[in-house]
């Protein structure tokens, strides 16, 4: 560590948590050696923890008191099985049932407001109580020192909407404690990213973080540029689903490894890929699931992703339908962390395209296919309008020609079948979400794993 980062870590950090009042640290210290521990012990503790929260519940809010009502288990003694009866909870229970989700008991000072990007559609507004963000907090460390960043290094950024311009405030915060340096996503043209290499050369970064698809076009653009400097220890994916030919890129142009990571604005980090390149789902925090047609999916087969948050009593989230799709693993993992893995994540449920057989193709597999076979195309969106039409939005690289075109009519037969008509859209640039995020593939049919 460099010894501004040692400062940081050692001085700075501690009184700055000491003059807001926050624990994250305390946290922090608690979390040192659990991922190491025998899963049964994890699972016993995870459902004592769930006890509390469900009883927690029952007592203190007008939505979940009426949901147990009926219940023929008691929240305190609930058994694993008798847990996966609790009706899943969705985006749209939680948008009518807001107020009545709130906890009583919690003082409304120790309430943090949240509204989230909106990237399915519609944005989110719920609450986190105070001391499950600083839990959040501590165990989003815990994860970042697997890609080796540690409090107190400086972090390259490739991010959406920057939170050091809200005010003086976080602008002092983020010079002194967090020390990002920032690429605006929704600005990555090439005037941004040529000044942000040469920001990253001047203040050297420990690690790069941001979204998957923003990191790979940062690293396509050094390519071609022929550009060079810029060598962090490690890389932090998150947000997106990291593709192969991305993951390949950004690897091979920065030197260092990728460290993927999958959460949510809702609750936070679900799952982190180890050293070993397993996907270890967070059971510091939160509780998970993979269900399909009401019930849980075996190892290797595609389910929604359902989480449990142990920790935000404010406003409890229980069995909780984020929106993705994941396939869990059966096996364990040779790194010591003792945590379940997850097999893969494949993107959002609204990311599924059904071809007019009746075939459901996840849009990671699907963008995979396309990306590896055209060159020719610098940026594509794939749009399912109906079930038998895509339409395909096209930027257009230097190797682009009709044979390309050829190749697109051609994949599209062998991955849709011949009934499937499509149309291209030629345009300048894909914009990216609010949130700085960018979707490869959207279907606007109906949700397949509802």
């Amino acid at each position: 560590m460099s010894l501004s980062g040692l400062f940081v870590r050692n001085v700075i950090a501690p009184l700055w948590a000491l003059k807001e009042g926050t624990p994250y640290l305390k946290h922090l210290k608690s979390l040192e050696g659990v991922k190491t521990r025998p899963i049964e012990k994890i699972r016993d503790e995870q459902l004592q923890r769930l006890r509390k929260l469900l009883v927690h519940s029952d007592l203190n809010t007008d939505f979940y008191s009426e949901r147990f009502s009926t219940a023929i288990y008691k929240p305190e003694n609930i058994t694993w099985e008798q847990f996966t009866h609790i009706p899943l909870l969705t985006k749209d229970d939680i948008r009518s049932n807001k107020r009545r989700m709130v906890a009583r008991n919690i003082p409304s000072d120790l309430l943090i407001p949240v509204k989230t990007s909106g990237s399915t559609g519609v944005s989110l507004d719920f609450f986190i109580d105070e001391d499950s963000s600083q839990w959040k907090r501590a165990v989003t460390i815990t994860y970042d020192r697997w890609a080796g960043w540690d409090i107190g290094e400086r972090v390259g950024a490739i991010w959406g909407n920057p939170d050091n311009k809200i005010n003086w405030r976080m602008y002092l915060r983020n010079l002194l404690l967090t020390r990002y340096e920032y690429l605006d996503t929704l600005k990555m043209d090439e005037k941004e990213m040529l000044r942000y290499h040469k920001v990253l050369q001047k203040k050297p970064p420990n690690i790069l973080f941001g979204h998957a698809h923003s990191l790979f076009l940062f690293a396509r653009f050094i390519q071609q540029k022929g550009l060079s400097g810029i060598t962090p220890r490690g890389i932090i994916s998150t947000c997106m689903v990291l593709h192969n030919f991305e993951r390949a890129t950004i690897e091979k142009v920065f030197g260092c490894r990728v460290t993927n990571r999958y959460g949510c604005e809702e609750v936070s980090l679900i799952a982190c890929e180890c050293s070993e390149g397993k996907m270890h789902l967070n059971c510091d925090t939160l509780f998970v699931e993979f269900i399909r047609d009401g019930k849980p999916v075996k190892p290797g087969e595609a389910g929604a992703i359902v989480v449990t948050d142990l920790t935000n009593y404010g406003m409890p989230f229980i069995r909780y339908k984020v929106g993705d799709v994941g396939i869990p693993s059966g096996g364990t993992c040779t790194c010591g962390c003792t945590y379940p893995v997850m097999e893969s994540l494949e993107g959002r449920v609204a990311d599924y395209v059904v071809t007019p057989d009746g075939n459901y193709i996840s849009g990671i597999s699907l963008t995979e296919n396309f990306a590896m076979h055209l060159p020719g195309v610098k940026q594509m969106q794939i749009v399912q309008e109906k079930i038998d039409f895509l339409l395909f939005r096209i930027v257009r690289g230097d190797l682009f020609s009709e044979e390309t075109v050829e190749d697109i009519n051609k994949l599209v037969s062998e991955r849709f079948g011949d009934r499937m008509m499509h149309q291209i859209e030629y345009v300048d640039f894909i914009q990216s979400e609010s949130s700085g995020k960018y979707r490869f593939c959207i279907s606007k049919l109906p949700n397949p794993f509802s």
